[in-house]
């Protein structure tokens, strides 16, 4: 029988396996079945590798998308009336009608824009009268306002406790103008237990702040001690001698150690706005041109020393 290449046609030898002339193999080749166990072995390693293309996946979006450390809840709507001068005015008696449980606030206008609730509350006015005070005193009585007239845009921390180190609601970011000076705040409910926050902040303080105060420049001094920059306390100071337990102390240790120092410093020229009101005394930490800490002063509502 004569038996042809099927490449070139040229007459084979009987039981060739390759056409001598074209060199071409003639035999049909099977693909090798591959064993059941390094299929599945196979299969596993693309298994696993999609679950871990998923879970980084998943975790870009929550860094990215996500809040990371605002509580959840509902929310309760508030609305504040501006008065005739264009501020708004938040008190504790006003917001009990909406948590009657509440024991103190915190309000003020802030610049951060963080997504953790920390961020908010080692600025807050709270955390300065507890770690202060060393866990025996906190904000009771305390009220805030802003230019809500003067600029609509302004962005506020509304923090809300009802303990020491418990917050129960919050609000952060701009208010909503419903028209006729009125503004409206919806109020994130929250249980938020922050006495881990507390105690590390306690901590850090007591083993830092006295060294941020050891050096006290009089108002004399200052035009010679080469202040570029200043950090404004607090209203909290009740004469020329800074008390351990004033308030502002933590303000400004936390602002000078805080990554936003250059942000919060003010120019020299502008101290005389920063004084603070008749019958208390302000603490003020004075920096060179490069933010590097001189020391403190103490003025009260003139600008004098004690």
């Amino acid at each position: 029988m004569e038996h042809n290449c099927p490449h070139c046609g040229a007459d084979l030898p009987a039981d060739a396996s390759f056409c001598p002339h074209c060199a071409q193999s003639i035999r049909t080749r099977k693909a090798a079945a591959v064993p059941s166990h390094l299929w599945r072995k196979g299969l596993k390693w693309v298994l696993l590798l999609v679950i871990l293309a998923a879970a980084a996946a998943a975790g870009w979006g929550l860094l990215h998308d996500s809040p990371t450390g605002l509580p959840a809840g509902e929310t309760t709507a508030v609305v504040f009336q501006e008065d005739e001068d264009g501020m708004v005015t938040v008190t504790p008696e006003y917001l009990e009608e909406f948590f009657p449980t509440l024991i103190a606030i915190d309000f003020g206008t802030t610049s951060k824009s963080s997504d953790n609730i920390d961020d908010y509350l080692v600025d807050s006015y709270q955390m300065a009268r507890l770690v202060s005070s060393r866990g025996t005193e906190s904000a009771v009585g305390e009220r805030g306002m802003y230019s809500a007239g003067n600029d609509s845009n302004n962005r506020v921390s509304l923090l809300i406790f009802d303990s020491s180190t418990h917050l129960m609601g919050y609000f952060i970011g701009s208010p909503t103008s419903l028209g006729d000076g009125k503004w409206q705040m919806d109020v994130v409910n929250c249980d938020y237990d922050f006495t881990h926050l507390y105690e590390a902040e306690l901590a850090a303080f007591e083993g830092n702040w006295e060294d941020d105060f050891s050096t006290y420049i009089s108002p004399e001094e200052i035009p010679s001690s080469g202040a570029v920059w200043f950090l404004n306390g607090y209203n909290t100071g009740q004469g020329p001698v800074l008390r351990k337990d004033d308030a502002q102390i933590y303000s400004l240790w936390h602002t000078l150690h805080s990554p936003e120092l250059e942000r919060q410093c003010q120019e020299m020229e502008r101290l005389e706005e920063f004084l603070p009101k008749e019958g208390r005394w302000r603490c003020y930490l004075l920096l060179d041109q490069d933010y590097n800490l001189l020391g403190y002063t103490m003025l009260d509502h003139q600008g004098n020393g004690g």
